[in-house]
């Protein structure tokens, strides 16, 4: 049930209007207040006669009433917090250092009932800019310790359980929050878990990836490499198994808010790789299929280009070094993500699908 914890901000005698920082929208973001004008009266008291919205059942919200003298309390904690707040705006409007500057911002609004209630009751994955918006410092320090609570443990658990690390980059210091989906034909029309089971059909299209950046970046000349690996592809004249590239893209320009990366937002300019759906050979066993997003190089000097020049001609798909191709453009891993796959009986009209040829067929006894 949703109590009221905020009340009004009525101007006391002998006050500075100004310290009511949180209630003039006339500079401030849109999406530091709540959108719900039903909530809102009721969280502010507007109408002393309205029942809390959170109470479906109407003989339930007439039975309610607040703790007793929580109002005066809540009022005096909501004055001081914003009171407080307006000496983080004057810090923050006073420093020329943009990290120091989303410190002091975050700061200013992190005990903002408003700001807690648009993050913990609306959706933080597929956010609405208008009510959570990632430009804003304060939600993406909300956002990040809501993914390292969870989302972020249990990536590397998958990562290291499954040993895509070290079998493909040797380790992975997590920034960014990286999900993944596949288009709603192939049947599975939500967020894939890290180290999901896929079938072949589910994966024969082209997939869309989210990256949603957490620390303070240029996004205005900050550019992305997206890469999908099987570290486990068959190798027998080695006795062992190579990795090969499954879909590369590079130059990819994302943003706070706009972080989608489908067909939509890149050309073929930016497609090193096309993407090689998973088509498992019969008994050899689960593939790992393992997505690395980095953050490319910036130039020193704004005037310079920040784009990579890759030569195609020289990736080799069927047997890629993901480490030597990181380390010779200088590629920063900030994310990462997998699923598994194994042979089902789908593959051979995914296989057909892209001209592919049919599959070899192993077994326990080498022939």
């Amino acid at each position: 049930m949703l109590q009221r914890s905020i009340h009004t901000t009525r101007v006391l005698k002998n006050s500075d209007a100004t310290i009511h920082i949180w209630s003039d929208f006339t500079k401030r973001p849109s999406s530091l207040s709540i959108q719900s004008p039903k909530v809102k009266d009721y969280l502010f008291q507007k109408r002393p006669s309205l029942d809390p919205p959170s109470i479906r059942r109407r003989s339930n919200r007439i039975k309610y009433s607040s703790p007793e003298h929580i109002d005066e309390i809540f009022k005096m904690s909501y004055d001081f917090l914003e009171q407080r707040s307006n000496k983080f705006y004057e810090l923050a409007n006073k420093t020329s250092n943009p990290l120091k500057k989303d410190v002091l911002l975050t700061k200013a609004e992190i005990n903002n009932p408003e700001v807690q209630y648009n993050f913990q009751f609306n959706g933080k994955l597929d956010n609405i800019k208008s009510i959570i918006d990632y430009d804003v410092p304060v939600y993406r320090h909300l956002g990040k310790q809501h993914w390292e609570s969870y989302g972020q443990m249990l990536l590397m658990q998958r990562l290291e359980t499954l040993a895509a690390i070290p079998d493909t980059l040797p380790t992975l210091v997590p920034r960014a929050e990286v999900n993944v989906k596949f288009p709603f034909s192939t049947g599975v029309n939500k967020w894939i878990e890290p180290g999901e089971f896929l079938s072949s059909s589910v994966t024969s299209m082209c997939p869309a990836f989210k990256v949603q950046e957490y620390d303070y970046v240029d996004v205005e000349r900050q550019l992305y490499t997206i890469l999908i690996v099987n570290p486990d592809v068959p190798d027998l004249n080695k006795d062992s198994f190579k990795t090969a590239l499954c879909y590369g893209l590079v130059n990819v320009k994302l943003s706070y808010n706009d972080n989608l990366v489908d067909p939509r937002k890149f050309n073929s300019s930016n497609i090193v790789a096309d993407y090689l759906p998973p088509v498992p050979e019969k008994n050899a066993g689960k593939q790992r299929f393992v997505i690395w997003v980095f953050r490319q190089p910036l130039a020193a000097d704004n005037q310079n280009s920040n784009l990579l020049e890759i030569d195609k001609e020289q990736i080799n798909r069927d047997d890629f070094d993901v480490r030597r191709f990181t380390k010779k453009y200088s590629l920063d891993p900030v994310g990462a993500h997998l699923w598994r796959s194994e042979w089902d009986a789908n593959v051979a009209v995914v296989r057909e699908k892209y001209g592919l040829p049919s599959g070899r067929v192993f077994s326990r006894v080498r022939r």
